[in-house]
């Protein structure tokens, strides 16, 4: 067995002002700050607030909000994390995924859950960053993350087709929304369904305009393509709303219409404790029964969309979680301060900012001030804004979110994953997305911890130069749940009465029932005259084996077979070993055999 020497742990310490650069990142890139930094970040911020603005706006529409919320919140969380964000690409605002959770959480209660909500999602993802629980994010299984995902651009979808079709309902579910649709069918407006069907057309259209292929000379041609593909959503929006404006009529409107918009910033006030619902004011307590389980799981999710968005433009994919989880918590709580709803990073922004050759996190200043400036000046044209035009936006941008590919990879390779992803899909159909997560995590950990638990036990009958033995060796874990499995089988192969040795080197996890298990062990092998010797365990391993009774501690250390049976036939110089006697009578026993 080679021996190594354990390398020194890396030392974190470096002061105060190494302390600070970790948790406000911008001390580490401001000193290198330059012009040509500077210029790159205007160009990206500039182009994802382009993309921010209709964003929020049709965020705020699927969360059933006026279309102001989306923006309160496409501004704070973009500026805050400038100064403590550790990525520079991503960008902290609305996504569909939270304004679907806001929607299936907040229904038919007023703004003031929701703001709460965002509010409470913040501090409990900042208390998770400061305890440093990023590693709870690591136990949901990418397959429960995919069939999460693909799920709620289902019910995004389905959430907008109404909106295509110039319909007006409210429903959670998939199956609400396609029983509400047949159920409306006849009120269908053509308009509408003719106005969605030209933007849905435009914007795929447009999402190709970057992979057209020109040639490498013609820069400037390639550079406009790129910027009319990145910014379709606003061109889409501003064409729809200009042509709704030009044919509006008060008495007979051509388009659903998004309807006024509060003009003007929003004001600073802490988050709203208690409400009023119909003449009842309800109290904090009573919001917290409303929002439920809500409370716990739009924050699990949260981090989860942002962890994956931040490995996923990092270099070699290396965050450091605790910072970034300690940054969004912020953002939200600083958001709820200014009305906004829960917000995270979103994937569409992160690709922009990233092909627009961000270089620092300051590109969110930049486009923080232009979603300020839109609620500043340009609300009262957000009035016109078709309701038509809003769904084709969301529905072209979550439709290549439905992840079908995976099913097959994961039949011809893990039927195990299959059967989470379908779960966690179905759930989220059938149900809501809260119930798909916990679903697909619960599930995922019970499979992870029965693997962990089953403990694979390899037995086999090996000659020495004295005696047969019987070795078994284990690996993983030895604790509550399986230590009495362990015990049994242990007991049946020693049905030949030969020296029975129990390899440890792989064994890397016990508790006090199986350090119990093995000594009711150890006493049951003396009491029938037969020898259990316990051999090759590990450094952690030693520790808790050294705790059970009756256990020989000299063949801890030793590594081969041979050797430990020569180390209990040799006598004990601080006491005489029951395993010497043991083995003697086992030698004699095989010699009258």
């Amino acid at each position: 067995m080679e021996e190594g020497i354990p390398l020194p742990k890396r030392s974190s310490s470096g002061g105060w002002y190494a302390f600070c650069k970790r948790r406000l990142p911008i001390l580490e890139w401001a000193p290198k700050y330059d012009q040509t930094k500077a210029v790159a970040d205007l160009i990206a911020g500039i182009t994802l607030g382009l993309t921010l603005v209709p964003q929020s706006i049709a965020y705020a529409s699927l969360a059933n909000l006026p279309v102001q919320y989306g923006l309160y919140s496409g501004f704070m969380g973009t500026i805050l994390y400038m100064f403590l964000g550790t990525v520079k690409e991503v960008s902290i605002g609305p996504t569909s995924l939270m304004a679907l959770m806001t929607l299936q959480t907040c229904r038919g209660l007023p703004v003031d859950f929701v703001v709460l909500l965002a509010f409470l999602s913040g501090c409990v993802v900042f208390v998770m960053g400061l305890l440093r629980l990023g590693f709870l994010v690591d136990l949901i299984s990418p397959s429960v993350t995919s069939g999460f995902t693909s799920a709620t651009a289902v019910t995004i979808i389905a959430s907008q087709v109404k909106g295509l079709l110039g319909l007006s309902f409210i429903a959670e579910t998939v199956m609400e929304n396609v029983s509400l649709i047949s159920q409306n069918w006849g009120q269908i407006r053509f308009n509408d369904c003719a106005l969605s069907a030209a933007c849905c057309t435009v914007l795929l259209l447009l999402r190709k305009f970057k992979d057209i292929k020109v040639n490498h000379k013609r820069y400037k041609l390639k550079k406009a393509l790129w910027l009319i593909s990145i910014a379709r959503n606003a061109l889409v929006v501003c064409i729809a709303s200009t042509v709704a404006f030009c044919t509006f009529n008060a008495e007979k409107p051509l388009f659903k219409l998004s309807g006024r918009v509060e003009p003007g910033l929003p004001q600073l006030s802490l988050p709203p404790f208690s409400t009023v619902i119909g003449n009842q004011t309800v109290g904090f307590m009573g919001m917290m029964d409303y929002l439920g389980s809500a409370v716990i799981v739009t924050p699990v999710v949260m981090v989860l969309a942002n962890i994956a968005i931040a490995k996923a433009f990092s270099p070699g994919g290396r965050v450091d979680a605790t910072q970034e989880m300690v940054t969004l918590g912020l953002c939200n709580v600083a958001g709820s301060l200014v009305h906004a709803m829960p917000s995270c990073g979103a994937f569409t922004r992160s690709a922009v900012s990233h092909s627009s050759g961000v270089r620092t996190p300051a590109a969110g200043l930049y486009s923080g001030i232009i979603t300020l400036l839109a609620l500043n000046f340009l609300t009262q044209y957000f009035f016109f804004i078709p309701k038509a035009c809003l769904s084709s936006v969301l529905i072209c941008a979550v439709v290549f979110m439905v992840d079908i590919n995976i099913i097959g990879k994961l039949w011809n390779s893990s039927k195990r994953e299959l059967v989470l992803y379908t779960l966690t899909f179905g759930a989220g159909i059938w149900k809501n997305l809260e119930l798909s997560i916990l679903v697909g995590a619960l599930t995922g950990l019970a499979f992870l911890i029965r693997d962990v638990l089953q403990t694979p036990v390899d037995i086999t009958q090996i000659k020495t130069n004295t005696t047969d033995v019987i070795r078994v060796s284990v690996r993983r874990a030895l604790v509550y749940a399986n230590a009495e499995r362990f015990a049994a089988l242990v007991i049946n192969s020693a049905t030949a009465r030969c020296p029975v040795l129990i390899e440890c080197s792989a064994i890397t996890l016990c508790d006090y029932t199986a350090t119990e298990v093995l000594s009711r062990l150890v006493k049951k092998f003396q009491e029938n005259d037969q020898l259990l010797v316990f051999y090759n365990a590990s450094k952690d391993s030693i520790k808790w084996l050294e705790t059970v009774s009756g256990i020989d501690k000299r063949t801890l250390k030793v590594t081969r077979v041979q050797e430990a049976l020569d180390a209990v036939s040799t006598r004990d110089p601080e006491a005489e070993n029951e395993t010497s006697a043991l083995l003697k009578k086992s030698l004699k026993r095989e010699e009258i055999v």
